[in-house]
């Protein structure tokens, strides 16, 4: 039996292939046990061929890094600054700590890819000895690249939109049974820690009007544009391991999420109807609409 260990609050409410241990106040006493059967394992050792397996490698590196720099587009500080505390029912004051659990979620997601990705190279030596192209590391830099809380903000809801998709890919595309199991846990939390992250964003972003909405909009179709251009170097990869890759359902995908996160936004409409559309399937195509911006 091959054992991970993973946050347990990736596990809360799952039960098959998990073993929850018993709480514990501090973070990293919470753990739970990720087992995959090793005939699994190595049934997929003998059935893939390297250069599937070094691609595998490649989407771990990306979805290491590009988790671990995601984590910051949460201004959890500005948040907490800004969120006024509260009165409970026996007169004690209580500061909201919505956005201290969204970060700890968000946390435990890159311990857990940090975990997998280790897991992977300690098994398989071979298929980790080839260094992944640099440009993988493309959407990390994307989303570490802001300056203010409101860049952040906007970061977050076009983070919210393209991991979600790029997971999906990954679980159609890659067999790897400690991956996959990985990707079902977090497929569970999935929708409702998005559209926290989006309540939580809507403050700091602020009513869109006048010269707020002009920056937010600019910033979307920036980060957007980016975004979309990063994700293609884990594109290639998968395709250059065998993989078939449907990069139009995809972009749909992102293209779909997004739309979906703006018209949350309190105010005018952020984006004109269908941009973000026609955005991804020309960047899709090779071209690009940076006059939309």
């Amino acid at each position: 039996m091959c054992v991970l260990r993973l946050p347990a609050a990736l596990g809360r409410g799952l039960s098959f292939g998990y073993v929850a241990r018993a709480e514990m106040r501090r973070l990293n006493d919470e753990m739970i046990d990720l087992r995959v059967p090793s005939e699994h394992l190595a049934r997929w050792a003998l059935e893939t061929p390297a250069p599937a397996q070094e691609a595998t490698y490649s989407a771990l590196t990306f979805a290491l890094r590009t988790e671990y720099a995601a984590l910051t587009t949460m201004p959890v500080p500005e948040l907490l600054v800004a969120e006024p505390w509260q009165v409970d029912r026996d007169g004690f004051l209580r500061q909201p700590r919505g956005a201290v659990e969204q970060f700890r979620l968000r946390s435990s997601r890159v311990v857990a890819w940090m975990e997998l990705f280790i897991h992977f190279r300690e098994r398989f030596p071979t298929a980790s000895a080839r260094v992944p192209p640099a440009a993988l590391d493309g959407l990390a830099q994307a989303f570490s690249s802001h300056d203010t809380p409101v860049e952040a903000a906007v970061d977050l809801l076009v983070r919210e939109s393209v991991l979600p998709e790029i997971e999906e890919i990954l679980s159609r595309t890659l067999a790897y049974p400690p991956l996959q199991a990985l990707l079902g846990a977090l497929r569970g939390s999935q929708a409702q820690r998005s559209a926290e992250a989006r309540r939580l964003a809507a403050p700091v972003l602020g009513e869109m009007k006048g010269t707020r909405l002009w920056s937010v909009r600019a910033r979307i179709v920036a980060t957007a544009t980016r975004a979309l251009l990063a994700a293609r170097p884990l594109l290639d990869e998968l395709e250059r391991g065998g993989f078939k890759v449907d990069r139009r359902r995809a972009a749909r995908g992102f293209a779909r999420r997004l739309e979906e996160a703006v018209s949350e936004l309190p105010g005018d409409r952020v984006l004109p109807a269908g941009l973000v559309s026609r955005l991804a399937g020309s960047v899709e195509e090779g071209g690009g609409q940076r006059r939309d911006a």
